[in-house]
């Protein structure tokens, strides 16, 4: 009964966002909302556990990209930093802005996750950099950059396209971190 609650509730987050009622939940799963709550004590406790279930599959992800040997060092970093998974309706950065707003305990998970795998991240930026794939950079200002990035396109999601995902939103920001502003062109000029 927790699986189908949780996948009725993606729907209602697909469609309403985090607006969504625990009557309308109930109504949408046929079930009571006696016995919705006798599984989740309330929306604040379901939307923790739906997060907590996202944190956990985005490090489970991270270790095994970490781990995999078939990438290479910059196609490895590029999946790291856009590990996001694509369910239970977090793909609308709207969602993720109602997250931070209404629901700040909840938000801390993600904040928590947010801190979560630069280590290993660290690891190949400093290889890069030493296999010349990357210039010389302050690692922490990039990290930095990156997390403050994506907390202002979730603070203020109008300022993106509206139907960009969040996983568009972290390609974008990857790629011009991970690629500059400069055309290839202009970038080789600008090295000779």
């Amino acid at each position: 009964m927790e699986a189908r609650i949780i996948a009725v509730a993606e729907k209602e987050i697909q469609a309403k966002g985090l607006k969504f009622t625990m009557s309308d939940l109930a109504k949408a799963a046929g079930i009571s909302t006696k016995t919705l709550y006798s599984f989740f004590v309330s929306k604040e406790a379901l939307i923790e556990h739906i997060i907590r279930a996202v944190v956990n599959h985005i490090m489970e992800k991270h270790t095994l990209i970490a781990a995999r040997t078939d990438l290479d060092l910059v196609e490895k970093i590029r999946m790291l930093l856009a590990n996001m998974p694509a369910t239970y309706g977090l793909t609308n950065l709207r969602v993720w802005h109602e997250l931070k707003r209404y629901y700040p305990a909840q938000w801390a998970l993600v904040e928590q996750c947010m801190q979560f795998g630069w280590e290993e991240i660290q690891e190949l930026m400093e290889a890069g950099m030493e296999q010349g794939h990357f210039r010389r950079i302050q690692i922490p200002v990039f990290i930095h950059m990156y997390i403050g990035a994506f907390e202002q396109i979730v603070n203020n999601p109008s300022a993106v396209t509206n139907e960009m995902t969040v996983s568009q939103a972290l390609d974008a920001i990857i790629d011009i971190l991970l690629s500059g502003l400069l055309s290839e062109a202009k970038g080789e000029e600008q090295q000779k």
